[in-house]
């Protein structure tokens, strides 16, 4: 939904990188999610099986969103509980744990995203990040866990009592259908078993696993997934009375063209100082973002609430 998929039910293609082991089939209206697709300058490849077990960051998207369509036809609600990933099939049962404050939620993937990189591997609905405790930070460090069995049983009953794109006649959401046919009724006939760590996509820079214990400090996993020059602003330490102007705030989208960037740019305020800046993509693509700044570091959570009040759901801090 992030981006035009039209390619979503038009594109054949191949499975990406993904776990080795005993793989899950896909069943029901899930064997038509595996269509490769083109989206921000880059085609990707959903696997063809469940198995999944990733740590990364999870982000929330919401009102620039809300009320269009995700990939099947149902209208997104952003304060519902659902989620976006690039390559899982659809729909996918996930578990989704808060590796802050240990908190988790079987949730269904429904939607592609989050197109915006940056070690980000699953973007959540508004209702969703608040019931993990993550909407009021952003990012967060979380672990997502596939459910084989029951997301197969979930695709299979899709099919048989949906239409063709998996969208209920009685007008329930996956989510919806999952917490009343199927949670809690797996009934073994698919191997659940521990997934393995999915493998890295081609072309991707793997992720190292993030430690869980309490000496590891929230700044010290964003380095292990962000590079230093993207990585997002620590609490300011400067001295009392000294004020620094050295944070701007990144939008969180990435456009080709130019001009676009350009566009959005000169719609901000003028007391923001946006500014457009290029980016090479590692698949050679030039890609354009908008950053706004520097701010007062002391006033950036304020700017940056007003920014994502407009939309931009994936806005982050960045240091220069």
């Amino acid at each position: 939904m992030h981006c035009a998929i039209i390619v979503f039910l038009l594109l054949v293609g191949c499975a990406g990188g993904g776990p080795s082991g005993p793989r899950t089939p896909l069943g029901g209206i899930g064997k038509g999610s595996t269509n490769s697709y083109y989206c921000r300058g880059e085609w990707h490849y959903p696997q063809k099986f469940y198995e999944y077990d990733e740590t990364g960051l999870a982000s929330w998207y919401g009102p620039g969103f809300h009320g269009k369509p995700k990939p099947y036809g149902e209208k997104f609600n952003m304060h519902g509980i659902s989620a976006a990933h690039r390559t899982l099939p659809l729909p996918t049962v996930v578990k989704v744990t808060n590796l802050q404050n240990g908190k988790s939620i079987n949730l269904v993937v429904d939607d592609r995203g989050p197109f915006v990189y940056e070690g980000r591997i699953i973007d959540l609905s508004v209702g969703a990040s608040k019931a993990l405790g993550t909407y009021s930070k952003g990012l967060v460090p979380v672990r997502v866990q596939s459910v084989p069995g029951e997301s197969r049983m979930l695709s299979d009953y899709l099919a048989k009592n949906g239409n063709k794109s998996g969208k209920m006649k009685d007008g329930r959401t996956w989510q919806e259908v999952y917490q009343d046919e199927v949670a809690g009724r797996h009934n073994g006939s698919v191997t659940e078993g521990p997934a393995p760590l999915a493998k890295s996509v081609p072309g991707k820079t793997s992720q190292k696993p993030f430690a869980t214990d309490q000496s590891t400090s929230l700044d010290d996993i964003l380095d292990s997934v962000i590079p230093a020059k993207q990585s997002i602003v620590k609490k300011p330490e400067a001295a009392k009375g000294i004020v620094n102007f050295n944070t701007y705030i990144n939008l969180g989208e990435a456009y080709i063209q130019k001009a676009n960037a350009q566009n959005v740019a000169a719609g901000l305020p003028k007391t923001w100082n946006a500014s457009v800046q290029s980016v090479l993509h590692p698949s050679g693509q030039m890609l354009y973002n908008v950053r706004v700044g520097p701010v007062d570091n002391q006033l950036s959570q304020q700017i940056l609430k007003q920014v994502r009040d407009k939309g931009y759901a994936q806005a982050i801090m960045v240091k220069d």
